[in-house]
């Protein structure tokens, strides 16, 4: 029983166990596994207690490079093509270093391994360059100079060097382009900030003369609906109705007219002179229509009176002159 404990010892310990940090694509965190084996697609792993298998594809590349390189045999054609493996998966210094280890291996591959390693260089030259876009394509100025600066320092022989000098010489503008930005956006802030404060003290008197408007508005449809009484004949209704309505609205003039110390803010003196223009001339349309049908069914008194309040209001409209003519043809106050 010794001898097979024993036994048993020494054939773990020529196993190729190792322990190390993992990460799936699919889980968000690293983890510590021990790989058990690894055939060239398939890797068995023990996390915890348990074993797993998983395809090498399954992992990022950084994890799937230490699983390679622990089971790549110890020569130079082997760790050049990890080197490769690498190279292409965007893990540069991991393709750096395996290229030099694989000529420590086998001298004859220092070309190889040269070109690999400037392959390198030219890569992480131009990703490199990419963060610096990326931060430029965000308006992150002193970090996408940051990044032109290392490009132009690590790997002055790359193409990249060239197209960060030129994005480096625009950086300042850009800097320009956005502080005024950033003035713009500032004072906008302001004036929304004011506009509010404003509209705030305002607020009363806006909505004060909003209520004068729609007393005007609300007179108007009070004429439509008198119109249609007198012409179906019923003007016992429409009279009274033209007369509420002109009370309504003289009223309506004389709190516009008494409340002008008030218009303090931008708009306010004009919307209240709109709507005491409004006001008087719906007056005149109400007085012209009163008077026509007062006119019309014989009350040439009561006629001569509303037309003669309605001229001290619009004394040239042409309407009220003419209704006054006829009037006066019919009624003499001097003969009662």
């Amino acid at each position: 029983m010794r001898y097979i404990a024993m036994l048993l010892v020494l054939l773990m310990a020529a196993a190729p166990l190792f322990a190390v940090k993992l990460k799936l694509k699919a889980e968000e965190a690293e983890f510590d596994a021990t790989v058990l084996s690894f055939d060239g697609e398939s890797v068995v792993y023990r996390k915890g207690r348990r074993e797993f298998t998983a395809r090498l594809d399954d992992f990022e590349y950084a994890s799937g490079f230490e699983i390679k390189k622990q089971f790549t045999p110890a020569n130079g054609l082997s760790w050049l093509e990890l080197s490769r493996w690498a190279l292409h998966r965007g893990l540069y210094v991991q393709a750096h270093d395996t290229a030099v280890a694989a000529v420590k291996l086998d001298e004859k591959l220092a070309p190889q391994a040269e070109r690999i390693k400037g392959n390198v260089r030219f890569l992480q030259a131009d990703a490199l360059l990419d963060r610096g876009n990326t931060a430029l394509d965000a308006q992150q100025v002193e970090e996408a100079r940051k990044l032109f600066t290392q490009v132009i320092e690590l790997f002055p022989e790359t193409p990249a060097r060239t197209k960060a000098e030129v994005l480096l010489g625009t950086l300042d503008r850009v800097a320009l382009e956005l502080k005024a930005r950033e003035l713009e956006e500032a004072a906008r802030k302001a004036q929304e900030a004011a506009d509010a404060d404003e509209r705030k003290k305002r607020k009363p008197v806006d909505d004060w003369l909003n209520e004068q408007a729609a007393v005007v508005d609300s007179n108007a449809a009070t004429k439509r609906e008198a119109d249609t009484e007198c012409v179906q004949g019923r003007i016992h209704k429409g009279m009274p109705m033209y007369e509420n309505a002109v009370k309504s609205l003289d009223n309506v003039r004389q709190l516009i007219e008494k409340n002008r110390q008030h218009y303090k803010y931008r708009g306010q003196i004009e919307q209240a002179d709109s709507i005491d223009q409004s006001a008087k001339s719906l007056m005149v349309d109400i007085y012209e229509r009163w008077v026509f049908y007062l006119y019309r069914n014989a009350r040439y008194d009561v006629a001569a009176q509303v037309c003669n309040t309605a001229l001290k209001l619009a004394p040239n409209d042409r309407r009220l002159l003419s209704l006054k003519v006829d009037i006066d043809d019919m009624y003499d106050p001097t003969q009662k």
